[in-house]
């Protein structure tokens, strides 16, 4: 099963001459970028309240993708952000944690962060590390592990 990737951010993490860390409530861009994704998400039957429902969804992805020849497959970052955001989604509306954007060295993402913001969750970080290594049956675990860690910190 994949680990939790929660991020804690160095206390320089926001001072100069530290790795320069910057998180931002959602803007109006991010806002309607998330509303796109979770769309794309309930169009593809994934509804984000329900954690069997995101983790079928990436189970017949997989399944499909392996079904089809190799050259033929097209490329996975589309179906997997839609999973991540719904995943994001749903340990958003269960528990403490809310949507951010967060630059950083590699960019400019969505991602869950405390509400201290000093730990985040970039939900694409799990997906893609889990598609890379052909993992099955992770996601599920994945989030109750995460919720489970997110309760047991908050108490």
């Amino acid at each position: 099963m994949a680990r939790p990737t929660t991020r804690r951010l160095p206390d320089d993490a926001r001072m100069s001459g530290g790795p320069r860390v910057v998180i931002d409530p959602l803007d109006d861009a991010a806002v309607k970028a998330l509303h796109e994704w979770l769309e794309r998400a309930r169009q593809a039957a994934i509804d984000p309240d329900e954690l069997a429902s995101i983790d079928a969804a990436y189970a017949r992805y997989f399944d499909q993708v392996l079904r089809t020849p190799a050259d033929h497959r097209q490329d996975p970052t589309q179906t997997l952000t839609t999973i991540a955001m719904a995943m994001g989604e749903h340990l958003q509306r269960h528990s403490a944690l809310h949507w951010r954007v967060v630059k950083d060295a590699e960019g400019t993402d969505l991602a869950l962060a405390s509400a201290d913001d000093t730990g985040v969750l970039f939900p694409v970080d799990p997906v893609a590390d889990a598609w890379s290594k052909q993992q099955r049956d992770w996601l599920a675990d994945f989030v109750t592990e995460v919720l489970s860690e997110l309760e047991a910190a908050s108490q």
